[in-house]
């Protein structure tokens, strides 16, 4: 009989001693949500933080660019003013290079236009009233260059970008279309000498056979000669 009541103490022993495992894993699992909510509230607000700093971001065009001119140097030169975000210079085109490199001139790359985003419209529109239509340094290579400056009102930088892409298709597509004339040309002189090349074979042939001295005859003109007044 002791042995059976021993034995039935102790069998709810276990069921009670896994109810406070069971109770402190909730805890955990609660601790662990609330941290990915606020992570994930947290990159939230970064997100929106980052897009509001889009939007008020604004862009300066720069008309003309003088020689020699980099884009280190140029935010050189505007970063005393006001934070520059982002910046793009256009090169110029191969072509134009090639024929100042072949008229004696310079053959280093040279920039022609430029865009320059500022953090907000207020200092895009300070920027290209202050500085437009002045000296770019007081002393330097660029001392008696000028600025020519325009705030681009509503141009974002992903107009930019859709331009530059743009411009890129057309040269590709422009680049497409005078390769295959270049091609067509070729085929059409390479078919020109192939002709050339059967016609002559053709008239050494006919000439081999003796057909050249009988179109020589044939092409003879024989003319009536008439008497002179003299004689009449």
């Amino acid at each position: 009989m002791s042995s059976s009541s021993e034995s039935e103490s102790e069998v709810p022993s276990s069921p009670q001693q896994s109810l406070p495992d069971a109770q402190s894993s909730k805890p955990s699992k609660s601790k662990s949500k609330s941290k990915s909510s606020k992570l994930s509230k947290s990159r939230l607000a970064a997100a929106s933080a980052y897009a509001d700093s889009l939007n008020r971001r604004a862009v300066v065009y720069i008309s003309s660019l003088p020689p020699k001119i980099t884009v280190s140097k140029l935010k050189t030169l505007i970063t005393p003013l006001c934070e520059v975000t982002r910046l793009y210079l256009a090169v110029e085109d191969k072509s134009v290079r090639k024929r100042r490199k072949k008229a004696g001139g310079s053959s280093s790359k040279r920039f022609t236009e430029g865009w320059v985003e500022v953090p907000s419209r207020s200092l895009a529109r300070q920027l290209a009233s202050t500085l437009h239509m002045t000296n770019m340094e007081k002393k330097g290579p660029h001392s008696d260059d000028l600025w020519c400056l325009k705030y681009l009102k509503g141009f974002k930088w992903s107009h930019l970008t859709e331009k530059v892409a743009y411009e890129r298709r057309v040269r590709e597509q422009r680049l497409r279309v005078e390769m295959s004339k270049a091609k067509r040309e070729v085929k059409e002189y390479e078919r020109k000498i192939e002709e050339g090349e059967k016609f002559e074979q053709m008239v050494k042939k006919k000439k081999r056979k003796g057909g050249g001295e009988n179109e020589e005859r044939e092409h003879k003109r024989t003319f009536k000669q008439k008497k002179a007044f003299s004689d009449v």
